[in-house]
């Protein structure tokens, strides 16, 4: 009724005791140990594999893949909007809603016999959930954007009627999501890539609509205020 990690853990440990009787120890990555003889000087190393090892792997992996995603997604933000604070604030808003996939793991525990964990296919997810949320943005930016250069509003106004307007494209979106994913949840494989996408979904569209008006106003008003004009209404 725990994670394989610890009990792991454990077993190095009294391996560890043992062996510093003939050996001098070091531990090296997770799990494994590198090994002196105290008389010969000979090296050895003590190397774990098998499942553990896989998933272990798994998580590095796909934690790095989630740091390239970011930074990937940032410098696009970047390039595309030409302003690092209204990027900042798009992966501001991923960061914000990713909690989402970490409260429902929680909660689904409450509802599950057995203990359920945060595992390798719930960090799919996380990615996932930074592109789909970074989408969100986008339709909201663009469109607001859009408002202030064609219609001439100003910013407060043109987020205002972009966050209204595209919360039922998002809200669809996520339903579908949802839905879909929820076919996932109860399986012993993808049930983290799935519980991960119905709550990370859900903290998306939340942020999308009561986070992401907030915190581009600024970064908005800042680019607009720039060109000489007062885009800032009562």
């Amino acid at each position: 009724m725990e994670s394989q990690i610890y009990p792991l853990l454990s077993i190095r440990d009294e391996i560890i005791e043992i062996l510093a009787q003939k050996y001098d120890v070091e531990k090296t990555n997770m799990l494994d140990l590198a090994l002196t003889d105290k008389k010969t000087g000979e090296h050895f190393k003590l190397h774990w594999a098998g499942e553990q090892k896989l998933s272990m792997d798994t998580i590095f992996d796909l934690g790095t893949a989630l740091g390239v995603a970011i930074i990937v997604i940032f410098f696009m933000m970047v390039v595309y909007y030409k302003s690092f604070s209204i990027a900042g604030a798009v992966v501001l808003a991923s960061f914000i809603s990713v909690g989402g996939v970490i409260y429902i793991h929680l909660i689904w525990d409450l509802f599950t016999s057995e203990i359920f964990y945060m595992t390798g296919t719930s960090l799919i997810g996380f990615i996932a959930l930074i592109g789909i949320n970074s989408r969100n943005s986008l339709l909201i930016i663009d469109f607001a954007t859009q408002l202030i250069e064609e219609k001439h509003l100003n910013v407060e106004k043109a987020i205002s009627v972009s966050t209204y307007t595209r919360a039922k494209p998002i809200l669809l979106t996520a339903l579908a999501t949802i839905l879909a994913s929820s076919l996932l949840a109860t399986d012993p494989v993808f049930g983290g890539l799935g519980v991960a996408l119905i709550g990370g979904t859900i903290a998306t569209y939340l942020v999308s609509l009561f986070i992401v008006p907030i915190i581009i106003y600024k970064p908005l008003l800042k680019q607009y205020s720039t060109k000489g004009e007062d885009y800032e209404g009562k």
